[in-house]
């Protein structure tokens, strides 16, 4: 938030009027006045528990997040940071609660007091420009918020989460309880809506302020729904796979974790990196070139041979066993139970259709009975900073007026097959759990919840480059999909055949056309790339993060005593700057070129690189 103007100038100005016409400074880029703002005002309501206290005062806050609603946060979304944010002390909503004046926390859920209270007070955030926002909001009841660190700037297990959304939407019988139920948040207009691309489908236009600004008001910010579960701890590893054409299995070997320096650079060939402890954890060439779906058939050897060419990730769940004292401890109190048993919860999507009434289950774009599975993966392109020096954590994500969002998307396996764990975890067995009726009820519209201790991951051989999203004037905010090769070998292994890598299908899926613009051949950006694990409700976990390395202001990261060096603190190694995913030069110097010669992928195209 920005702080409030000072008075004085105002004073000031006052006089100045008095004595005279002043004329109006238009605002930058012609002038050095103000352009006009708008404020949100509102009610926070809150349900829930009683408030833990100590020293006199409420522990916690309302935090209430205002996103651009052309681009709202993961899984809606790419948004990374708020438009703007609020916030609504403890003090001020629980005026009347009794508050603890000892300095130890006291917390009355803790104490056999678990009735539901409600409170309510009112909020207000600014300044806004003309646009269409959704506020997201939770209550902090930890009192562990921050929001500079990405591992303090989320609700966790025990917050309760809202928002400005359609509360009789969220209680009805097929949505109050379902994992796959996204509330209904309801549009914040800001100003007068102005005209827009008529042909491009629910396009949500530009809107104009008036010269005096605008105070939106009346705006009620809805806080109930405790978070029963803790957000996705996880550190990661790479994985390499062997194909056996013979009897058509696959063997994944875990080759590099985030957890410890490398031994060797097996399966990392080609990284920037002149540092053991920012090794990556897994390469990709730009110019990945992978197999094709099968055409003749989809049998088990047939779908193996198609998965074994994909890069292939593991995110253990929780932190090694070695980090869990140093993560529950301050300053990072880490919600990481000591074993990692059900520190992943799997399940199948859905959506609701409305002229149906009920629940259908998702499969993945691509098809081929393969379901879409809950938690979201998504790889996220980070700055390019080859000596760490602009952004010494180096967790900063790339995106901004001059440069684009660049991210991987992930398609997430089941563990085992639904039924026996020891099963590989495959795209096979993972459409065999669906096509058994394993993972979802049509019945109820409810999904079954798998608990994991791990999960697998495979990396689409394409990125999504989104341009516009910092352009407040243009309102496509899809990106372009950049693969390096369109069409190759059929993962047939019988009778191989030239095919589509990206199916001409996949770009007329529903979830994928309200994302992407088209599809161009091209090398993928090099660079590092961040993980992130993420569910429906809005609760994730992104690798590197700041509890894995030090910030300029802290000092140098001193790997061998895991903390910095100018203002000590722990260093959890498993958090750091191995725990990203990089993209390497082309495997073929060839292939991304100006001009090349066809089957060859041109260059890197101009929508993913910074300009």
């Amino acid at each position: 938030m920005r702080p409030p103007r000072s008075f004085a100038p105002l004073f000031i100005a006052g006089l100045a009027a008095a004595c005279g016409s002043i004329p109006n400074d238009p605002p930058p880029p012609n002038g050095r006045g103000f352009a006009p703002a708008a404020v949100l005002r509102g009610t926070v309501v809150y349900s829930g528990p009683h408030p833990c206290s100590m020293n006199g005062h409420i522990v916690g806050a309302t935090i209430l997040y205002v996103f651009d609603r052309r681009n709202p946060p993961p899984p809606a979304g790419l948004a990374s940071t708020p438009v703007n944010f609020g916030v609504v002390t403890g003090d001020v909503l629980f005026a009347n609660e009794p508050r603890n004046p000892s300095a130890t926390m006291y917390c009355p859920a803790q104490n056999g007091i678990t009735d539901t209270i409600t409170a309510s007070a009112p909020f207000s955030i600014a300044p806004f420009a003309g646009g269409s926002y959704l506020i997201q909001s939770f209550y902090d009841l930890t009192g562990d918020y921050l929001p500079n660190f990405k591992f303090r700037n989320l609700p966790e297990q025990g917050d309760i989460g809202g928002g400005d959304i359609d509360t009789a939407d969220a209680l009805k019988p097929t949505n109050a309880g379902n994992p796959n139920y996204l509330p209904h948040f309801i549009p914040v207009d800001v100003g007068t809506p102005v005209a827009t691309d008529a042909g491009l489908p629910g396009a949500i236009p530009n809107f104009k302020l008036p010269d005096t600004g605008l105070i939106v008001d009346n705006l009620t910010v809805t806080v109930g729904a405790p978070l029963a579960f803790t957000r996705p701890y996880f550190f990661p590893a790479g994985m390499a796979v062997s194909f056996d054409t013979g009897s058509g299995t696959f063997t994944a070997t875990e080759l590099q974790s985030s957890a410890t320096p490398p031994t060797s650079r097996k399966n990392i060939k080609g990284t920037t990196s002149t540092d053991k402890n920012l090794d990556p954890i897994l390469t990709i060439p730009q110019d990945l070139q992978v197999l094709a779906g099968s055409v003749d058939n989809m049998t088990e050897g047939n779908v193996n041979h198609f998965e074994s060419a994909l890069p292939r990730l593991l995110l253990h769940g929780a932190l090694p066993k070695a980090e869990i004292p140093t993560a529950l401890a301050q300053p990072f109190h880490f919600q990481v139970g000591v074993t990692a048993a059900g520190a992943f919860s799997v399940w199948q999507d859905a959506l609701f259709d409305a002229g149906k009434q009920k629940w259908v289950a998702q499969d993945i774009p691509e098809g081929g009975g393969v379901p879409s599975l809950w938690p979201l993966v998504v790889l996220t392109k980070l700055v390019d900073d080859p000596t760490h020096t602009l952004d010494p954590s180096s967790i900063t994500q790339q995106g901004g007026p001059t440069a684009p969002v660049v991210i991987l998307q992930g398609i997430t396996l089941l563990g085992g097959d639904g039924m026996d764990a020891t099963k590989p975890d495959s795209l096979f067995n993972t459409g065999q759990a669906e096509a058994f009726g394993l993972l979802f009820d049509p019945a109820s519209g409810r999904p079954t919840v798998f608990p994991q201790d791990h999960l697998t991951v495979l990396i689409r051989p394409a990125v999504l480059c989104f341009d516009t999203l910092f352009d407040s004037t243009n309102p496509d905010k899809r990106g372009t999909l950049v693969a390096p090769f369109l069409v190759g070998t059929s993962a047939d292994l019988a009778n191989p055949q030239t095919a589509p890598i990206v199916p001409p299908s996949v770009l007329t899926n529903a979830a994928i056309s309200s994302l992407v613009n088209g599809a161009v051949q091209g090398c993928m950006p090099t660079g590092r790339y961040a993980i992130n694990v993420v569910y429906p409700d809005g609760q994730a976990w992104t690798v590197p993060n700041e509890a894995g390395s030090c910030s300029g202001r802290e000092g140098a990261t001193d790997y061998d005593k895991l903390s910095c060096t100018l203002q000590p603190r722990p260093v959890l190694y498993s958090q750091g700057l191995r725990a990203v995913v990089e993209i390497v030069k082309a495997t073929d110097p060839t292939h991304c070129v100006a001009s090349p010669k066809a089957p060859a992928p041109p260059a890197t195209p101009s929508v993913c690189m910074p300009h």
